[in-house]
């Protein structure tokens, strides 16, 4: 008796500094895991450090030893007149900074050390714009204006760019102009608008103010808008490139056309009365409707009938009832343990799927046929599943977890629970955890077919896909609440075994049934 309670003791011990050192790996995992998909972006901090985040921080050096001289001033007073008609003053900060002070000087030499070169030496005047360096008072007069709308594009939000082009009024010639930064022409154009005058006499004494709204084409997400605009206006294809200037009643592309005819138009009213435009972007268009909530609840309910996730739970049943434990307790611990591991998995994945749609763009309709044509070889695959349960033909199931990792299942969760003792209700979290990434493995293919469809519906990852992902889970986890409930209340587990064993053949007939109708989302989606 002795020896046993010694035995005991040391399980015990045991278990608890296994316990310890799994919460420790299991922490030190999961922020890596976060920081890897960006969810601790450091950068913001850095960001902060310089001038509020949400602004364009645009800093001035000059150098002046004058103590009447105003050189910094006079260039604020003439980069606001360049840039008025364009931006807000709320929208900027402006710093300026004299480099024959010490700590500006300082600050000058520490911005620019690395940017010497055999044929060029950094000296003041510079304008810094988030980062972008220009040199001289010519290349400042030049570029600064569209450096400076470049960065405002940056920081525009979907929501702020779409609200630029409502609620004109009514007696602003107002035009939207797309451009690309790294065209001559485009350059030229934005001189050529930056000179203009802001403010034009019409007939009956009328006077109109010059309004201008710049949209960089070359971003990604002004690509869709850009086509929208050539598709209302009925550009020709061949013309279908910057600098493009859009009005009211018409369009001017190209450096001459707009130098030539821009001025014309102005004066003769046609650029009056603007309209608010009707475009939509595919964020918006593909948000969440009361039928995709409802199908999110429906693959999941599916998806937590898996009978890789049930027997899971119902040999942590079994081995419970051995030892006389709290089935309630302990069940709910552990479908809680993996309702958090799937949740992380798949906001994991999501941010991941973001990314290389983001760099795979190009190629962004052969991935998605390629993903469509995955679907359906997945519900061909189910659909023999099907027919392999109804004959009693478990062997030849294909979706299923291997032999080995079963095994491992088994004996990893029989050695943690048999050494639990006091801490078995955290032991049983942790092997939660673990055992749900496994899981991952037989019930990641209709979870990942669902976030591919958060995805198409919903682009941009915010609070309304993560209460999807909580949605989807929730259903996920109902088939096992409800098994727990079951056998809470004296249900056997060989009984409950056998009841989601005759079930089986209908779950994989309901998994084909689900892929297939994926897949034909997914074309539809398409086109």
């Amino acid at each position: 008796m002795k020896w046993e309670g010694c035995l005991k003791l040391q399980c015990q011990r045991r278990s608890a500094m296994e316990l310890q050192r799994g919460i420790k790996r299991f922490a030190i995992g999961l922020f890596l895991l976060l920081f890897a998909v960006g969810f601790v972006p450091l950068s913001v901090f850095a960001a902060e450090e310089q001038g509020d985040a949400d602004k364009i921080q645009i800093t001035y050096y000059y150098f002046s030893s004058c103590e009447s001289c105003e050189d910094g001033e006079n260039y604020l007073l003439a980069l606001e007149g360049q840039i008025e008609d364009a931006i807000s003053p709320d929208e900027y900060e402006f710093h300026l900074k004299n480099v024959f002070e010490e700590d500006a000087y300082e600050d000058f030499m520490e911005r620019t050390k690395d940017m010497a070169t055999d044929e060029f030496t950094p000296a003041p005047p510079m304008l810094d714009v988030n980062g972008t360096c220009l040199f001289g008072v010519d290349d400042i007069t030049n570029k600064a204006r569209s450096v400076i709308l470049e960065e405002k594009e940056k920081l525009r939000t979907e929501e702020e760019r779409l609200e630029s082009f409502r609620n004109v009024p009514a007696e602003s010639s107002y035009f939207v102009y797309f451009y690309v930064p790294a065209c001559d022409d485009c350059e030229k154009v934005q001189v050529y608008l930056s000179n203009m005058d802001k403010q034009f006499a019409l007939e009956q004494n009328q006077v109109t103010n010059l309004q201008v709204n710049y949209v960089n084409m070359s971003a990604l997400d002004n690509v869709p808008l850009a086509h929208w605009f050539f598709d209302q206006y009925g550009v020709p294809e061949d013309r279908q490139k910057a600098p493009v200037l859009f009005y009211q009643n018409g369009y001017l592309q190209g450096y001459e056309d707009i130098v030539a005819n821009m001025p014309n138009i102005i004066m003769s009213g046609e650029a009056l009365n603007w309209e608010d435009i009707d475009y939509v972007p595919e964020s918006q268009a593909g948000s969440f409707g009361w039928n995709d909530w409802a199908f999110l609840v429906l693959t999941g309910f599916a998806n937590g009938l898996s009978p890789c996730g049930i027997s899971l739970l119902l040999l942590l049943f079994s081995l419970l009832l051995a030892k006389n434990a709290n089935i309630l307790k302990l069940g709910l611990t552990f479908i809680t343990a993996r309702f958090l591991t799937f949740l992380l998995l798949g906001t994991v994945l999501y941010s991941a799927f973001e990314q290389i749609s983001a760099i795979l763009s190009p190629v962004g309709k052969a991935l998605q046929i390629l993903i469509a044509v995955l679907a359906v070889f997945f519900a061909i695959l189910n659909f023999m599943d099907y027919f392999a349960a109804r004959k009693n033909e478990y062997g030849k199931i294909r979706f299923q977890l291997p032999p080995k990792l079963r095994a491992f299942q088994r004996d990893y969760l029989e050695n943690t629970l048999n050494c639990g003792g006091k801490y078995l209700t955290g032991t049983v979290f942790i092997a939660g955890i673990v055992l749900s990434v496994g899981e991952f493995l037989c019930t990641g293919q209709l979870y990942l077919a669902s976030i591919i469809y958060m995805m198409q519906r919903q682009t941009a990852w915010d609070m309304t896909v993560f209460l999807a992902f909580v949605v989807y889970l929730l259903a996920m986890s109902l088939p096992l609440l409800l098994l727990t409930l079951l056998a809470k209340r004296g249900s056997q587990v060989l009984q409950l075994s056998e009841m989601t064993r005759g079930k089986l053949p209908w779950i994989k007939l309901l998994y084909g049934v689900l892929f297939l109708l994926f897949a034909v989302l997914l074309f539809v989606f398409l086109w």
